[in-house]
């Protein structure tokens, strides 16, 4: 049976992982990514521990990048997060020239949809839209078992949709885009900023004990944790961000009539406390209700290893392998 080496390229370890057409994972192995060395460098230490991996039945490699390699050709079209020097890079090429085997990338959020809809969370589903809260929140959507990319390949920028036309700058140069509002990183910016205006319903809150009465150490795991016990002030902050999560989700939804939505990352581990005012809001008009009801709305089941599942897929149709 032939298998394919799956790489997850972070900005500290390179990860790499042996998986067979089944999607089991054979063996696995990582190292340092220093990416101060440049990319150069990176992809030979890339291309040792695929070495270390493959097997004689090895046909072809995935790899999940930061930024954006173009899916065809494998050349960085944008810089790959903490390696300033890998816009404009063949990654591909130069891994195929040292290994032999044929490689393939694509961004890793793309690849971590792809793996959720193989092996995960929406397996054998039609149409799949990916939302990864942390940070920011990242998108992806899989149709038919093909990531789509869009005309240059910068698809899917679900957390830079527009929901407030006056709202907050966001780096990315928009206005009111949705990760200032919906993400991890958004609700415990807001937890922090009510904590600190005090009063008696901060102070008495189930918030104020988690963050010690520190305003400044509250995220947004103590917010999902405050309001999965009932503490009101936590619920209000954590309905807020769930109404503009809903809004985002939803108008997705109506654009791409997927069959399974996913929430992935940080905020996705609080489960139903975070899922179940979403589909709450879905459901009473957040997304048009045929859309809506025809749609499952989940939490990824992959974790850390949903990016090396699908960079395994994605490998196995660079070989032409079908799976």
């Amino acid at each position: 049976m032939p298998d394919v080496v799956a790489v997850d390229l972070g900005g500290t370890n390179i990860r790499a992982a042996r998986v067979d057409a089944a999607g089991k994972v054979l063996g696995r192995d990582k190292i340092s990514t220093l990416a101060e060395e440049g990319m150069g460098a990176v992809v030979k230490r890339m291309a040792d521990l695929v070495n270390r991996v493959r097997g004689p039945e090895t046909v072809a490699i995935g790899i999940g990048t930061p930024g954006t390699p173009d899916p065809d050709t494998g050349v960085m079209k944008s810089r790959a997060v903490n390696i300033p020097d890998s816009q404009g890079f063949p990654l591909c090429p130069e891994l195929k020239k040292i290994t032999g085997l044929t490689a393939g990338a694509d961004n890793d959020g793309n690849l971590a949809a792809l793996g959720e809809y193989w092996l995960g969370a929406a397996r054998g589903e039609h149409i799949v839209l990916l939302f990864t809260l942390g940070t920011g929140i990242g998108g992806a959507c899989v149709i038919d078992g093909l990531v789509y990319h869009g005309h240059s390949n910068l698809g899917t920028e679900f957390g830079h949709v527009t929901i407030d036309l006056n709202g907050r700058k966001c780096p990315c140069g928009c206005v009111g885009c949705l990760e200032q509002y919906a993400s991890a990183a958004a609700v415990g910016r807001d937890a922090r900023e009510a904590l600190a205006k005090g009063g008696k319903d901060a102070q008495a809150s189930l918030l104020w004990k988690l963050c010690s009465g520190d305003p400044q150490k509250a995220d947004a795991k103590m917010v999902c944790d405050a309001a999965r016990d009932g503490d009101a002030f936590a619920s209000r902050l954590l309905d807020t961000g769930c109404d503009y999560l809903a809004a985002g989700v939803g108008s997705l939804m109506n654009a791409f009539n997927p069959s399974c939505v996913i929430l992935g990352g940080g905020m996705a581990l609080a489960g139903d406390v975070v899922l179940g005012r979403v589909r709450k809001r879905l459901d009473a008009g957040r997304a048009y209700a045929p859309i809506a009801r025809d749609a499952k709305l989940v939490a990824a089941t992959l974790g850390d290893d949903a990016g090396l599942i699908g960079a395994a897929r994605f490998a196995f149709q660079k070989a032409g392998v079908r799976v």
